[in-house]
């Protein structure tokens, strides 16, 4: 049996918050440029507007492309089945986790692998009865894997 948990409408707000964030700093930046440009066309006595477009360039391609890695990094998601967990970040079957260490004061809750890696698992972006059923779950695989 697998089962699936997907993250809750919050991670949706927080991505469109970072690309709001980003088109401001975007607007800001061309203003800036433009200043710039003026700036230092008034000082040399050239036509320096080719700075402006340069700029705004090099900015715009810059945050499109974190736009780009925030929606292509996806929402979070936790696959489990008898004998594996699946989150964006891992796949690891359960006889190769060691532990099992629930969160504590606001961090994140992970699993410790027999190699001694550490992987965590973003369980905040779920709801409180999904991450209950999760915590449980790898507790129990964990313990009898």
């Amino acid at each position: 049996m697998e089962k699936r948990y997907y993250s809750q409408l919050s991670y949706f707000i927080k991505a469109i918050l970072i690309i709001v964030v980003i088109g401001t700093f975007f607007y800001i930046i061309t203003q800036l440029s433009d200043k710039l440009a003026e700036t230092l066309s008034i000082k040399f006595r050239k036509n320096l507007v080719f700075i402006k477009y340069i700029l705004d360039a090099i900015f715009g391609i810059v945050g499109l492309l974190f736009i780009l890695l925030i929606l292509l990094r996806g929402k979070p998601q936790i696959t489990i089945n008898e004998t594996r967990i699946r989150t964006n970040r891992f796949r690891k079957n359960f006889d190769e986790l060691a532990s099992y260490h629930p969160s504590r004061g606001g961090s994140e809750p992970y699993v410790i692998s027999k190699d001694g890696k550490q992987y965590d698992i973003e369980l905040s972006w779920f709801s409180k009865k999904d991450r209950q059923e999760i915590e449980s779950l790898l507790q129990e695989r964990i313990k009898t894997a």
